[in-house]
Protein backbone atom coordinates (compact mmCIF):
# COMPACT_ATOMS: atom_id res chain seq x y z
CA UNK A 1 0.00 0.00 0.00
CA UNK A 2 1.73 3.05 -0.93
CA UNK A 3 1.89 6.57 1.27
CA UNK A 4 -1.18 8.49 -0.55
CA UNK A 5 -3.35 5.56 0.20
CA UNK A 6 -2.37 5.26 4.11
CA UNK A 7 -2.78 9.36 4.39
CA UNK A 8 -6.31 8.53 2.80
CA UNK A 9 -7.78 5.60 4.88
CA UNK A 10 -6.42 7.70 7.91
CA UNK A 11 -8.17 10.48 7.13
CA UNK A 12 -11.22 8.40 6.45
CA UNK A 13 -11.03 6.35 10.01
CA UNK A 14 -11.03 9.75 11.86
CA UNK A 15 -13.29 10.95 10.07
CA UNK A 16 -16.03 7.52 10.81
CA UNK A 17 -15.05 7.82 14.60
CA UNK A 18 -15.93 11.46 14.84
CA UNK A 19 -18.98 10.41 13.45
CA UNK A 20 -19.72 7.15 16.01
CA UNK A 21 -18.74 9.65 18.60
CA UNK A 22 -21.45 11.91 17.66
CA UNK A 23 -23.99 9.49 17.21
CA UNK A 24 -23.35 7.37 20.75
CA UNK A 25 -26.08 10.34 22.47
CA UNK A 26 -28.68 9.63 19.41
CA UNK A 27 -30.56 6.54 18.79
CA UNK A 28 -30.01 3.27 20.39
CA UNK A 29 -27.71 0.33 18.45
CA UNK A 30 -29.04 -2.86 17.72
CA UNK A 31 -27.19 -5.31 19.10
CA UNK A 32 -25.05 -8.33 18.35
CA UNK A 33 -26.42 -11.32 16.14
CA UNK A 34 -26.83 -15.03 17.97
CA UNK A 35 -23.43 -17.24 17.29
CA UNK A 36 -25.05 -20.07 15.54
CA UNK A 37 -22.99 -22.73 16.80
CA UNK A 38 -21.01 -23.13 20.05
CA UNK A 39 -17.71 -23.59 18.19
CA UNK A 40 -18.30 -21.06 15.69
CA UNK A 41 -15.58 -18.33 15.84
CA UNK A 42 -17.98 -14.74 16.26
CA UNK A 43 -17.04 -12.18 13.78
CA UNK A 44 -15.47 -8.95 14.92
CA UNK A 45 -18.30 -6.71 14.52
CA UNK A 46 -20.39 -8.04 12.28
CA UNK A 47 -19.11 -6.53 9.31
CA UNK A 48 -20.94 -4.00 9.67
CA UNK A 49 -18.62 -1.00 9.48
CA UNK A 50 -20.50 1.98 7.81
CA UNK A 51 -17.42 4.05 7.00
CA UNK A 52 -17.77 2.44 3.03
CA UNK A 53 -20.14 4.32 1.36
CA UNK A 54 -19.38 2.17 -1.12
CA UNK A 55 -20.72 -0.83 0.26
CA UNK A 56 -17.73 -2.07 -0.31
CA UNK A 57 -15.14 -3.29 2.67
CA UNK A 58 -12.98 0.08 3.39
CA UNK A 59 -9.82 -2.11 4.96
CA UNK A 60 -8.69 -5.29 4.11
CA UNK A 61 -9.08 -5.99 7.80
CA UNK A 62 -12.91 -5.90 8.27
CA UNK A 63 -13.92 -9.23 8.88
CA UNK A 64 -17.30 -10.63 7.07
CA UNK A 65 -19.50 -12.95 9.01
CA UNK A 66 -19.76 -16.14 7.64
CA UNK A 67 -23.27 -16.81 5.69
CA UNK A 68 -25.29 -20.00 7.38
CA UNK A 69 -26.82 -22.53 5.22
CA UNK A 70 -29.54 -24.73 6.45
CA UNK A 71 -29.28 -27.59 4.10
CA UNK A 72 -32.53 -30.29 3.98
CA UNK A 73 -32.26 -32.08 7.39
CA UNK A 74 -29.60 -35.26 7.12
CA UNK A 75 -28.70 -35.91 10.52
CA UNK A 76 -25.11 -35.96 11.07
CA UNK A 77 -23.36 -35.12 7.78
CA UNK A 78 -21.03 -38.13 6.16
CA UNK A 79 -17.89 -36.60 5.17
CA UNK A 80 -18.46 -37.69 1.19
CA UNK A 81 -16.88 -34.85 -1.46
CA UNK A 82 -16.91 -37.57 -4.10
CA UNK A 83 -18.34 -35.84 -7.39
CA UNK A 84 -19.22 -39.06 -8.67
CA UNK A 85 -21.59 -40.10 -5.64
CA UNK A 86 -25.11 -39.69 -5.43
CA UNK A 87 -25.12 -38.78 -2.04
CA UNK A 88 -22.20 -36.29 -1.72
CA UNK A 89 -22.00 -33.90 0.77
CA UNK A 90 -23.65 -30.39 -0.12
CA UNK A 91 -21.40 -28.01 -1.95
CA UNK A 92 -19.13 -30.87 -3.76
CA UNK A 93 -21.29 -29.98 -6.62
CA UNK A 94 -20.88 -26.21 -7.95
CA UNK A 95 -18.99 -24.51 -4.83
CA UNK A 96 -15.58 -27.33 -5.18
CA UNK A 97 -16.34 -28.90 -8.34
CA UNK A 98 -17.34 -27.54 -11.55
CA UNK A 99 -19.01 -28.93 -15.01
CA UNK A 100 -18.72 -26.98 -18.41
CA UNK A 101 -22.16 -25.43 -18.29
CA UNK A 102 -25.25 -24.99 -16.37
CA UNK A 103 -28.71 -25.03 -17.35
CA UNK A 104 -31.08 -23.77 -14.93
CA UNK A 105 -34.68 -25.34 -14.33
CA UNK A 106 -36.24 -22.00 -12.49
CA UNK A 107 -35.38 -19.46 -14.61
CA UNK A 108 -34.27 -21.15 -18.04
CA UNK A 109 -31.13 -19.18 -18.38
CA UNK A 110 -27.79 -20.97 -19.05
CA UNK A 111 -24.30 -20.05 -17.54
CA UNK A 112 -20.93 -20.72 -19.30
CA UNK A 113 -18.95 -22.61 -16.29
CA UNK A 114 -15.83 -24.21 -16.97
CA UNK A 115 -16.60 -23.62 -21.19
CA UNK A 116 -16.99 -20.21 -22.68
CA UNK A 117 -18.88 -21.44 -25.92
CA UNK A 118 -20.47 -24.69 -27.35
CA UNK A 119 -22.06 -25.30 -30.46
CA UNK A 120 -23.65 -28.05 -32.53
CA UNK A 121 -21.84 -29.57 -35.97
CA UNK A 122 -22.03 -32.48 -38.44
CA UNK A 123 -25.79 -31.99 -38.41
CA UNK A 124 -26.28 -31.80 -34.71
CA UNK A 125 -24.18 -34.93 -34.15
CA UNK A 126 -21.34 -33.23 -32.81
CA UNK A 127 -21.11 -31.01 -29.85
CA UNK A 128 -18.13 -29.06 -29.26
CA UNK A 129 -17.48 -27.54 -26.52
CA UNK A 130 -14.72 -24.25 -25.94
CA UNK A 131 -12.82 -24.44 -22.30
CA UNK A 132 -12.27 -21.60 -20.28
CA UNK A 133 -8.46 -20.45 -19.89
CA UNK A 134 -6.44 -19.33 -17.15
CA UNK A 135 -8.27 -21.38 -14.92
CA UNK A 136 -6.60 -23.90 -12.08
CA UNK A 137 -7.11 -26.54 -9.43
CA UNK A 138 -7.61 -25.37 -5.80
CA UNK A 139 -3.95 -27.08 -5.80
CA UNK A 140 -2.51 -24.38 -8.30
CA UNK A 141 -2.04 -27.25 -11.19
CA UNK A 142 -3.55 -25.78 -14.89
CA UNK A 143 -6.36 -27.17 -15.96
CA UNK A 144 -6.99 -27.94 -19.76
CA UNK A 145 -8.73 -30.33 -21.78
CA UNK A 146 -6.87 -33.33 -20.53
CA UNK A 147 -8.71 -33.10 -17.75
CA UNK A 148 -12.09 -32.65 -19.47
CA UNK A 149 -11.40 -36.13 -21.59
CA UNK A 150 -10.03 -38.13 -18.38
CA UNK A 151 -13.08 -37.58 -16.50
CA UNK A 152 -15.51 -38.77 -19.72
CA UNK A 153 -12.89 -41.41 -20.53
CA UNK A 154 -12.95 -42.47 -16.61
CA UNK A 155 -17.11 -42.32 -16.90
CA UNK A 156 -16.68 -44.98 -19.51
CA UNK A 157 -14.05 -47.44 -18.18
CA UNK A 158 -16.34 -47.15 -14.95
CA UNK A 159 -20.05 -47.59 -15.30
CA UNK A 160 -21.14 -47.11 -12.08
CA UNK A 161 -20.04 -43.51 -12.25
CA UNK A 162 -21.64 -42.41 -15.33
CA UNK A 163 -25.09 -41.94 -13.55
CA UNK A 164 -26.59 -39.67 -16.53
CA UNK A 165 -25.91 -42.89 -18.98
CA UNK A 166 -23.58 -40.15 -21.08
CA UNK A 167 -21.79 -43.08 -22.65
CA UNK A 168 -25.29 -44.55 -23.92
CA UNK A 169 -25.19 -41.82 -26.05
CA UNK A 170 -21.94 -40.49 -26.31
CA UNK A 171 -20.08 -42.29 -29.01
CA UNK A 172 -16.22 -40.82 -28.48
CA UNK A 173 -14.63 -37.56 -27.22
CA UNK A 174 -11.88 -36.02 -29.15
CA UNK A 175 -9.43 -33.32 -27.63
CA UNK A 176 -9.22 -30.69 -30.61
CA UNK A 177 -6.66 -28.58 -28.59
CA UNK A 178 -5.53 -27.26 -25.33
CA UNK A 179 -9.14 -25.55 -24.85
CA UNK A 180 -11.23 -27.20 -27.13
CA UNK A 181 -13.53 -30.35 -26.80
CA UNK A 182 -15.56 -32.40 -29.04
CA UNK A 183 -18.33 -34.95 -28.02
CA UNK A 184 -20.07 -37.63 -30.82
CA UNK A 185 -23.25 -39.21 -31.09
CA UNK A 186 -24.55 -41.44 -33.36
CA UNK A 187 -27.65 -39.29 -34.18
CA UNK A 188 -28.48 -35.95 -33.02
CA UNK A 189 -29.65 -35.90 -29.43
CA UNK A 190 -29.30 -31.63 -28.85
CA UNK A 191 -31.16 -31.42 -25.50
CA UNK A 192 -28.57 -34.16 -23.88
CA UNK A 193 -26.20 -31.24 -23.82
CA UNK A 194 -27.58 -30.16 -20.64
CA UNK A 195 -26.18 -33.99 -19.42
CA UNK A 196 -22.71 -33.86 -21.23
CA UNK A 197 -22.23 -29.64 -20.61
CA UNK A 198 -23.67 -30.41 -17.01
CA UNK A 199 -21.06 -33.45 -16.03
CA UNK A 200 -19.03 -32.44 -12.79
CA UNK A 201 -14.98 -32.47 -14.24
CA UNK A 202 -11.97 -33.35 -12.23
CA UNK A 203 -8.23 -32.99 -12.18
CA UNK A 204 -6.92 -36.18 -13.81
CA UNK A 205 -3.54 -35.88 -11.71
CA UNK A 206 -5.43 -36.64 -8.77
CA UNK A 207 -8.25 -38.98 -10.14
CA UNK A 208 -5.74 -41.10 -12.35
CA UNK A 209 -4.61 -43.23 -9.28
CA UNK A 210 -7.79 -43.53 -7.56
CA UNK A 211 -9.16 -45.99 -9.27
CA UNK A 212 -13.00 -46.63 -9.77
CA UNK A 213 -14.53 -43.18 -9.18
CA UNK A 214 -18.12 -43.95 -7.46
CA UNK A 215 -15.65 -46.03 -4.96
CA UNK A 216 -13.27 -43.02 -3.78
CA UNK A 217 -13.45 -41.56 -0.50
CA UNK A 218 -12.88 -38.08 -1.06
CA UNK A 219 -11.99 -36.16 2.08
CA UNK A 220 -9.69 -33.31 0.52
CA UNK A 221 -11.51 -32.42 -2.18
CA UNK A 222 -9.42 -30.23 -4.87
CA UNK A 223 -11.83 -28.66 -7.76
CA UNK A 224 -11.86 -25.18 -9.75
CA UNK A 225 -15.07 -23.77 -7.67
CA UNK A 226 -15.20 -20.61 -6.14
CA UNK A 227 -14.61 -22.31 -2.60
CA UNK A 228 -12.74 -24.53 -0.58
CA UNK A 229 -13.19 -26.91 2.36
CA UNK A 230 -11.38 -25.80 5.00
CA UNK A 231 -12.68 -27.92 8.04
CA UNK A 232 -15.24 -30.75 8.57
CA UNK A 233 -17.23 -32.20 11.83
CA UNK A 234 -20.52 -34.20 11.48
CA UNK A 235 -22.38 -31.15 13.18
CA UNK A 236 -20.98 -28.50 10.97
CA UNK A 237 -18.39 -28.06 7.58
CA UNK A 238 -17.16 -25.29 6.55
CA UNK A 239 -15.68 -23.69 2.94
CA UNK A 240 -13.93 -20.62 2.34
CA UNK A 241 -13.29 -18.61 -0.57
CA UNK A 242 -11.05 -20.17 -3.03
CA UNK A 243 -8.56 -17.25 -3.88
CA UNK A 244 -7.65 -18.75 -7.12
CA UNK A 245 -10.77 -18.98 -8.81
CA UNK A 246 -10.78 -17.31 -11.70
CA UNK A 247 -14.07 -15.10 -10.74
CA UNK A 248 -12.78 -15.03 -7.24
CA UNK A 249 -13.39 -11.03 -7.17
CA UNK A 250 -16.97 -11.61 -8.12
CA UNK A 251 -17.71 -13.29 -5.05
CA UNK A 252 -17.88 -11.56 -1.44
CA UNK A 253 -18.61 -14.08 0.63
CA UNK A 254 -15.58 -15.39 2.80
CA UNK A 255 -16.94 -17.69 4.32
CA UNK A 256 -19.91 -20.25 4.32
CA UNK A 257 -20.89 -22.69 7.26
CA UNK A 258 -22.95 -25.64 7.32
CA UNK A 259 -24.89 -26.98 10.48
CA UNK A 260 -26.36 -30.60 10.46
CA UNK A 261 -30.39 -30.22 11.80
CA UNK A 262 -32.12 -33.77 12.43
CA UNK A 263 -35.79 -32.58 11.21
CA UNK A 264 -36.82 -29.25 9.96
CA UNK A 265 -38.15 -28.08 13.43
CA UNK A 266 -34.96 -27.55 14.56
CA UNK A 267 -33.83 -25.83 11.23
CA UNK A 268 -37.15 -23.73 11.19
CA UNK A 269 -36.47 -22.56 15.01
CA UNK A 270 -32.63 -21.23 14.13
CA UNK A 271 -34.01 -19.70 10.82
CA UNK A 272 -36.50 -17.53 12.72
CA UNK A 273 -34.02 -16.73 15.81
CA UNK A 274 -31.67 -15.16 12.84
CA UNK A 275 -29.30 -18.16 13.05
CA UNK A 276 -29.51 -19.13 8.97
CA UNK A 277 -29.39 -16.80 6.20
CA UNK A 278 -30.42 -19.13 3.97
CA UNK A 279 -32.55 -22.68 4.04
CA UNK A 280 -35.00 -24.83 1.70
CA UNK A 281 -37.48 -26.56 4.15
CA UNK A 282 -41.30 -26.73 3.98
CA UNK A 283 -43.15 -24.05 6.74
CA UNK A 284 -46.14 -24.36 7.43
CA UNK A 285 -48.05 -20.86 7.50
CA UNK A 286 -44.56 -19.34 6.87
CA UNK A 287 -46.12 -15.67 6.97
CA UNK A 288 -46.99 -16.01 10.26
CA UNK A 289 -44.63 -18.23 11.79
CA UNK A 290 -41.27 -16.78 9.94
CA UNK A 291 -42.07 -13.47 7.94
CA UNK A 292 -43.90 -11.76 11.12
CA UNK A 293 -41.16 -12.59 13.29
CA UNK A 294 -38.79 -10.01 11.75
CA UNK A 295 -40.79 -8.71 8.75
CA UNK A 296 -37.65 -6.30 7.17
CA UNK A 297 -35.16 -9.30 7.02
CA UNK A 298 -37.26 -12.68 6.84
CA UNK A 299 -38.47 -13.40 3.29
CA UNK A 300 -39.65 -16.57 1.06
CA UNK A 301 -40.08 -17.45 -2.22
CA UNK A 302 -41.83 -20.73 -3.30
CA UNK A 303 -41.40 -20.94 -7.40
CA UNK A 304 -42.81 -23.79 -9.05
CA UNK A 305 -40.17 -26.26 -10.50
CA UNK A 306 -42.26 -29.75 -11.25
CA UNK A 307 -45.57 -30.97 -11.55
CA UNK A 308 -47.13 -33.30 -8.98
CA UNK A 309 -48.87 -35.29 -10.97
CA UNK A 310 -52.05 -38.27 -10.60
CA UNK A 311 -50.78 -41.01 -13.24
CA UNK A 312 -53.38 -43.54 -14.03
CA UNK A 313 -52.16 -46.70 -15.13
CA UNK A 314 -53.18 -47.03 -18.84
CA UNK A 315 -52.86 -50.42 -19.09
CA UNK A 316 -55.75 -50.16 -16.89
CA UNK A 317 -58.90 -50.98 -19.78
CA UNK A 318 -61.11 -48.70 -17.63
CA UNK A 319 -58.82 -45.58 -17.20
CA UNK A 320 -57.51 -46.04 -20.73
CA UNK A 321 -60.73 -44.31 -21.52
CA UNK A 322 -60.00 -41.01 -22.00
CA UNK A 323 -63.72 -40.31 -20.73
CA UNK A 324 -63.10 -41.58 -17.58
CA UNK A 325 -59.46 -39.68 -17.36
CA UNK A 326 -61.54 -36.13 -17.93
CA UNK A 327 -64.30 -37.00 -15.39
CA UNK A 328 -61.48 -37.57 -12.55
CA UNK A 329 -60.00 -34.13 -13.45
CA UNK A 330 -62.72 -32.36 -13.42
CA UNK A 331 -63.94 -34.02 -9.94
CA UNK A 332 -60.33 -32.58 -8.69
CA UNK A 333 -60.65 -29.49 -6.33
CA UNK A 334 -56.71 -28.56 -7.05
CA UNK A 335 -56.97 -25.20 -4.97
CA UNK A 336 -58.30 -27.62 -1.95
CA UNK A 337 -55.09 -29.78 -2.49
CA UNK A 338 -52.64 -26.66 -2.37
CA UNK A 339 -54.38 -25.18 0.83
CA UNK A 340 -54.95 -28.13 2.68
CA UNK A 341 -51.91 -30.46 1.59
CA UNK A 342 -49.29 -27.57 1.45
CA UNK A 343 -50.81 -24.25 3.11
CA UNK A 344 -51.61 -23.02 -0.24
CA UNK A 345 -47.55 -22.70 -1.57
CA UNK A 346 -48.50 -25.06 -4.62
CA UNK A 347 -49.40 -23.28 -7.69
CA UNK A 348 -52.24 -24.38 -9.52
CA UNK A 349 -50.92 -26.26 -12.96
CA UNK A 350 -51.10 -25.48 -16.39
CA UNK A 351 -53.35 -28.15 -18.55
CA UNK A 352 -50.64 -28.66 -20.56
CA UNK A 353 -47.91 -29.23 -18.30
CA UNK A 354 -45.51 -26.23 -18.74
CA UNK A 355 -44.49 -25.12 -15.83
CA UNK A 356 -45.24 -21.24 -15.49
CA UNK A 357 -44.20 -18.53 -15.86
CA UNK A 358 -40.70 -20.15 -16.94
CA UNK A 359 -42.39 -21.82 -20.25
CA UNK A 360 -44.83 -19.07 -21.20
CA UNK A 361 -42.82 -18.62 -24.38
CA UNK A 362 -43.65 -22.18 -25.07
CA UNK A 363 -47.22 -21.89 -25.02
CA UNK A 364 -49.53 -22.61 -28.26
CA UNK A 365 -51.65 -19.58 -29.52
CA UNK A 366 -53.83 -21.97 -30.82
CA UNK A 367 -55.32 -23.42 -27.31
CA UNK A 368 -58.24 -21.03 -25.89
CA UNK A 369 -57.36 -19.39 -22.65
CA UNK A 370 -60.20 -21.21 -20.84
CA UNK A 371 -58.32 -24.41 -21.70
CA UNK A 372 -55.32 -23.56 -20.24
CA UNK A 373 -56.06 -24.56 -16.79
CA UNK A 374 -58.24 -27.00 -15.03
CA UNK A 375 -61.89 -26.64 -13.88
CA UNK A 376 -63.07 -27.79 -11.37
CA UNK A 377 -66.52 -28.80 -11.76
CA UNK A 378 -68.01 -32.05 -9.86
CA UNK A 379 -72.12 -31.98 -11.90
CA UNK A 380 -70.13 -31.83 -15.16
CA UNK A 381 -67.70 -35.10 -13.86
CA UNK A 382 -70.96 -37.11 -13.34
CA UNK A 383 -72.66 -35.80 -16.48
CA UNK A 384 -69.46 -36.49 -18.58
CA UNK A 385 -69.41 -40.22 -17.14
CA UNK A 386 -73.33 -40.17 -18.00
CA UNK A 387 -73.13 -39.17 -21.61
CA UNK A 388 -70.66 -41.63 -22.02
CA UNK A 389 -72.60 -44.63 -21.20
CA UNK A 390 -71.52 -45.28 -17.61
CA UNK A 391 -74.78 -45.94 -14.88
CA UNK A 392 -74.41 -45.42 -10.95
CA UNK A 393 -75.31 -48.70 -9.53
CA UNK A 394 -77.34 -49.14 -5.98
CA UNK A 395 -73.83 -48.32 -4.40
CA UNK A 396 -73.73 -44.86 -5.94
CA UNK A 397 -70.55 -46.07 -7.76
CA UNK A 398 -70.43 -45.75 -11.61
CA UNK A 399 -70.06 -48.72 -13.81
CA UNK A 400 -69.12 -48.62 -17.17
CA UNK A 401 -70.24 -49.44 -20.24
CA UNK A 402 -68.69 -53.10 -19.86
CA UNK A 403 -70.12 -53.90 -17.03
CA UNK A 404 -67.23 -53.27 -14.83
CA UNK A 405 -67.31 -51.09 -11.42
CA UNK A 406 -65.57 -48.10 -11.74
CA UNK A 407 -63.05 -49.41 -8.42
CA UNK A 408 -59.62 -47.88 -8.19
CA UNK A 409 -56.57 -48.09 -5.58
CA UNK A 410 -55.14 -45.00 -5.59
CA UNK A 411 -50.79 -45.10 -4.04
CA UNK A 412 -48.89 -42.27 -2.20
CA UNK A 413 -46.18 -42.95 -0.13
CA UNK A 414 -46.21 -43.62 3.82
CA UNK A 415 -44.81 -40.16 5.18
CA UNK A 416 -45.10 -37.73 2.99
CA UNK A 417 -48.00 -36.16 4.65
CA UNK A 418 -48.68 -33.47 1.71
CA UNK A 419 -49.10 -35.84 -0.82
CA UNK A 420 -51.01 -38.14 1.79
CA UNK A 421 -53.51 -35.35 2.57
CA UNK A 422 -53.76 -34.77 -1.29
CA UNK A 423 -54.68 -38.72 -1.52
CA UNK A 424 -57.40 -38.50 0.83
CA UNK A 425 -58.60 -35.37 -0.67
CA UNK A 426 -58.95 -37.08 -4.06
CA UNK A 427 -60.22 -40.48 -2.55
CA UNK A 428 -63.40 -38.92 -0.91
CA UNK A 429 -64.01 -36.13 -4.04
CA UNK A 430 -64.18 -39.13 -6.69
CA UNK A 431 -65.93 -41.53 -4.13
CA UNK A 432 -68.75 -38.81 -3.35
CA UNK A 433 -69.00 -38.54 -7.26
CA UNK A 434 -68.83 -42.25 -8.38
CA UNK A 435 -65.62 -43.50 -8.61
CA UNK A 436 -64.48 -45.56 -5.63
CA UNK A 437 -60.88 -44.76 -4.24
CA UNK A 438 -59.04 -46.58 -1.89
CA UNK A 439 -55.88 -44.93 -0.56
CA UNK A 440 -52.70 -47.04 -0.76
CA UNK A 441 -49.87 -45.83 1.34
CA UNK A 442 -46.27 -47.84 1.04
CA UNK A 443 -43.50 -47.29 2.16
CA UNK A 444 -41.02 -45.37 -0.72
CA UNK A 445 -39.18 -48.34 -1.83
CA UNK A 446 -42.16 -50.76 -2.24
CA UNK A 447 -43.93 -47.33 -3.83
CA UNK A 448 -41.09 -47.00 -6.12
CA UNK A 449 -41.39 -50.24 -7.52
CA UNK A 450 -44.81 -50.63 -8.13
CA UNK A 451 -44.84 -47.47 -10.21
CA UNK A 452 -42.00 -48.11 -12.08
CA UNK A 453 -43.63 -51.75 -12.45
CA UNK A 454 -47.06 -50.96 -13.55
CA UNK A 455 -48.33 -52.17 -10.16
CA UNK A 456 -51.17 -49.71 -9.65
CA UNK A 457 -54.30 -48.10 -10.89
CA UNK A 458 -53.96 -44.81 -10.01
CA UNK A 459 -50.66 -42.71 -8.40
CA UNK A 460 -49.60 -39.24 -7.21
CA UNK A 461 -45.82 -38.90 -8.31
CA UNK A 462 -43.63 -36.36 -9.12
CA UNK A 463 -42.21 -35.29 -12.51
CA UNK A 464 -38.41 -34.28 -13.66
CA UNK A 465 -38.15 -31.06 -14.55
CA UNK A 466 -35.71 -29.54 -16.84
CA UNK A 467 -34.70 -26.01 -18.21
CA UNK A 468 -36.84 -26.34 -20.91
CA UNK A 469 -40.48 -28.37 -21.33
CA UNK A 470 -38.57 -30.92 -23.19
CA UNK A 471 -37.65 -33.16 -20.68
CA UNK A 472 -40.56 -33.49 -18.84
CA UNK A 473 -42.16 -34.23 -21.85
CA UNK A 474 -39.40 -36.62 -22.77
CA UNK A 475 -39.79 -38.66 -19.30
CA UNK A 476 -43.26 -38.10 -19.19
CA UNK A 477 -44.61 -39.21 -22.69
CA UNK A 478 -41.90 -40.73 -24.96
CA UNK A 479 -42.73 -44.68 -24.87
CA UNK A 480 -39.68 -45.52 -23.53
CA UNK A 481 -39.30 -42.08 -21.06
CA UNK A 482 -37.81 -42.95 -17.87
CA UNK A 483 -40.89 -41.67 -15.81
CA UNK A 484 -43.74 -42.46 -18.67
CA UNK A 485 -45.09 -44.21 -15.32
CA UNK A 486 -48.51 -44.38 -16.79
CA UNK A 487 -47.28 -46.31 -20.26
CA UNK A 488 -48.36 -43.59 -22.76
CA UNK A 489 -47.63 -44.79 -25.81
CA UNK A 490 -48.54 -42.84 -29.53
CA UNK A 491 -45.82 -42.62 -32.19
CA UNK A 492 -47.21 -39.19 -32.81
CA UNK A 493 -45.78 -38.10 -29.79
CA UNK A 494 -42.66 -40.16 -30.44
CA UNK A 495 -42.43 -38.10 -33.43
CA UNK A 496 -42.75 -34.69 -31.69
CA UNK A 497 -39.83 -35.73 -29.31
CA UNK A 498 -37.55 -37.15 -31.92
CA UNK A 499 -38.16 -33.65 -33.96
CA UNK A 500 -37.29 -31.52 -30.71
CA UNK A 501 -34.23 -33.78 -30.33
CA UNK A 502 -32.91 -33.32 -33.44
CA UNK A 503 -32.79 -29.10 -34.12
CA UNK A 504 -31.18 -26.48 -32.06
CA UNK A 505 -33.83 -24.10 -34.61
CA UNK A 506 -36.22 -22.43 -31.88
CA UNK A 507 -39.10 -22.37 -34.49
CA UNK A 508 -39.20 -26.42 -34.78
CA UNK A 509 -38.50 -27.36 -31.16
CA UNK A 510 -41.55 -25.10 -30.71
CA UNK A 511 -44.01 -26.78 -33.05
CA UNK A 512 -42.53 -29.79 -31.33
CA UNK A 513 -43.47 -28.71 -27.83
CA UNK A 514 -47.23 -27.22 -29.45
CA UNK A 515 -47.88 -30.73 -30.07
CA UNK A 516 -46.59 -32.16 -26.80
CA UNK A 517 -48.73 -29.68 -24.78
CA UNK A 518 -52.21 -30.83 -26.91
CA UNK A 519 -51.63 -34.31 -25.95
CA UNK A 520 -51.89 -33.09 -22.77
CA UNK A 521 -54.66 -30.78 -22.34
CA UNK A 522 -56.86 -33.32 -24.59
CA UNK A 523 -55.83 -36.90 -24.04
CA UNK A 524 -54.79 -36.23 -20.51
CA UNK A 525 -52.30 -39.27 -20.34
CA UNK A 526 -51.18 -38.01 -16.90
CA UNK A 527 -53.11 -35.50 -14.98
CA UNK A 528 -51.14 -32.72 -12.98
CA UNK A 529 -52.49 -31.70 -9.44
CA UNK A 530 -50.65 -28.61 -8.20
CA UNK A 531 -46.53 -27.69 -9.09
CA UNK A 532 -43.99 -28.30 -6.40
CA UNK A 533 -42.54 -25.61 -5.40
CA UNK A 534 -38.53 -24.89 -4.52
CA UNK A 535 -39.09 -24.08 -0.65
CA UNK A 536 -36.65 -21.56 -0.09
CA UNK A 537 -36.08 -18.89 2.23
CA UNK A 538 -33.74 -15.95 3.29
CA UNK A 539 -32.35 -13.02 5.76
CA UNK A 540 -31.52 -9.86 4.35
CA UNK A 541 -30.34 -8.73 7.53
CA UNK A 542 -26.47 -9.87 6.43
CA UNK A 543 -26.60 -10.16 2.81
CA UNK A 544 -28.61 -8.83 -0.02
CA UNK A 545 -29.11 -9.94 -3.54
CA UNK A 546 -30.73 -13.28 -3.09
CA UNK A 547 -32.96 -14.75 -5.92
CA UNK A 548 -36.75 -13.15 -5.93
CA UNK A 549 -39.97 -13.43 -7.74
CA UNK A 550 -38.93 -10.03 -9.28
CA UNK A 551 -35.47 -10.99 -10.02
CA UNK A 552 -35.56 -15.23 -10.66
CA UNK A 553 -31.99 -14.96 -11.81
CA UNK A 554 -31.67 -18.76 -10.86
CA UNK A 555 -32.67 -21.90 -8.68
CA UNK A 556 -33.01 -20.21 -5.11
CA UNK A 557 -32.92 -23.17 -3.18
CA UNK A 558 -29.56 -24.01 -0.61
CA UNK A 559 -29.63 -27.71 -1.84
CA UNK A 560 -30.28 -27.49 -6.01
CA UNK A 561 -26.73 -28.25 -6.72
CA UNK A 562 -25.11 -26.44 -8.16
CA UNK A 563 -27.02 -23.38 -8.30
CA UNK A 564 -26.00 -22.00 -5.17
CA UNK A 565 -22.56 -20.93 -6.79
CA UNK A 566 -25.22 -18.52 -9.08
CA UNK A 567 -26.64 -17.35 -5.83
CA UNK A 568 -23.56 -16.74 -3.92
CA UNK A 569 -21.86 -15.00 -6.83
CA UNK A 570 -24.56 -11.94 -6.55
CA UNK A 571 -24.62 -11.82 -3.06
CA UNK A 572 -23.39 -8.51 -1.03
CA UNK A 573 -23.06 -7.61 2.48
CA UNK A 574 -26.36 -6.21 3.64
CA UNK A 575 -24.09 -2.77 3.91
Amino acid sequence: MNFRKHVLILLMAMFVFALVLAGCSGEETTGENDITNEDQEAPTDNGNDNSNTNDEPSDENVEVQPLMVGLSPAGQWQENFNPFSTNATGGTNGLIYQSLWYFDSVSGDEFPVLATEFEWTNDNTTLVATLREGVTWSDGEAFDADDVVFTFDILKEYPAADTSGIWQQVTSIEKQGDYSVAFNFDAPNVPFQTYVLGALIVPEHIWKDLGDPSQAQISDPVGTGPYVLESFDPQLYKMVKNESHYDAGEYTVEELQFPAYTGNDSEQLDLVAGKLDWTGIFIPDAENVYVAQDADNNHFWFPPSNNVTLYPNLENELLSDVTLRKAISLAIDRQKLSDQAASGYDPLPSATALILPRDEQWIDPSIPEEELSYEFNTDKAVQTLEDAGYKKGDDGIFVSPGGEKLSFTLQTVSGWTDWATMAQLISQALTDMGIEVTVQMPEFASYHANVTGGEYDLAISWTNAGPTPYRQYQDMLNSNGSWNLQQWNDPKTDEALQTYQGTTDMEEQLEAVYYLQNVMVEHLPAIPLVNGPVWYEYRTENWVGWPTEEDPYVNPAPFNWPAPAFVLKNLEPAN
